[in-house]
């Protein structure tokens, strides 16, 4: 018979059940670390894709009303450019919703995130509105204003000049030449 050397494996898995039990300090550096530029890089992501839904209708509006201006002066004839801004809390809701797409036009801007303001002139106070109709004439002017966007933390005016039917957009933050508007109205 050959001797067989026996070895005490009780002392093989006390050494790695207690290696494997925890993490060590650098371990969890790097990951905390990892973390942290992970978040760093996500957070400022999402502010700036809501700047950016804003930001895409306001240009959407603009676009309407650049439209509905165009088509009144090739046509020949009056068109109507109209804001819709619905209030998702509201009971009927979801049915305006429906039917306001259903009978949607070309020139009709419609949104549940975003609320309006109209004043006829600079000097006015703007006021809270479901809706606003502007009106573009065969001659290139219309019946102008100021709307106000508004969102959160966000705010664009789209003036309309009521001679010229030239349309402009002024952003929150942003310095407006107060001599060239008068002038516009």
């Amino acid at each position: 018979m050959t001797p067989t050397l026996v070895a005490d494996d009780s002392s093989l898995h006390a050494g790695v059940s207690r290696r494997a039990a925890g993490f060590t300090l650098l371990e969890l550096l790097v990951v905390l670390a990892l973390i942290l530029i992970g978040t760093g890089l996500i957070i400022p992501n999402l502010s700036t894709t809501a700047t950016s839904s804003f930001n895409t209708d306001v240009r959407q509006a603009v676009a309407i009303l650049k439209y509905a201006r165009r088509v009144a002066i090739v046509e020949g004839s009056p068109r109507i450019a109209r804001f819709i801004a619905l209030d998702a809390r509201s009971a009927d809701f979801a049915e305006r919703q429906r039917e306001l797409q259903a009978q949607r036009n070309p020139a009709d801007w419609i949104s549940d995130s975003i609320t309006l303001q109209f004043r006829s002139d600079l000097n006015q106070r703007a006021e809270d509105r479901d809706d606003i109709e502007v009106v573009f004439f065969p001659q290139g002017g219309s019946t102008g204003g100021v709307l106000g966007f508004d969102s959160a933390d966000f705010h664009a005016d789209v003036r309309v000049d009521s001679l010229t039917g030239r349309i402009s957009v002024a952003y929150s933050g942003e310095q407006i030449d107060e001599e060239a508007l008068d002038a516009a109205f």
